[in-house]
């Protein structure tokens, strides 16, 4: 599982034009985060960190509606249990 620390990266990766779904980390310290590989990464721009396969994102409970430039994004709070 490929994520980004970048709102706008995240956005631009949506295949919605009108209404998208966005999972936001939300991680208590450094060992539940996955490593930061953006110097590997053909996009280093991009703050990419990486998850190791079979990770779960267990939904916390929290959600927000957010509007940017005419697309709505449902953001869902979720934690990585690696």
């Amino acid at each position: 599982m490929s994520t980004t620390s970048e709102l706008s990266v995240a956005m631009a990766y949506c295949a919605s034009q009108r209404s998208a779904v966005l999972m936001r980390l939300v991680t208590d310290n450094f060992f539940n985060r996955g490593p930061d590989i953006s110097f590997l990464s053909a996009f280093p721009a991009e703050a990419e960190f990486l998850f190791p396969p079979l990770t779960y994102l267990q939904p916390t409970g929290r959600t927000q509606k957010v509007a940017v430039d005419g697309t709505t994004f449902d953001v869902i709070d979720v934690r990585p249990n690696v």
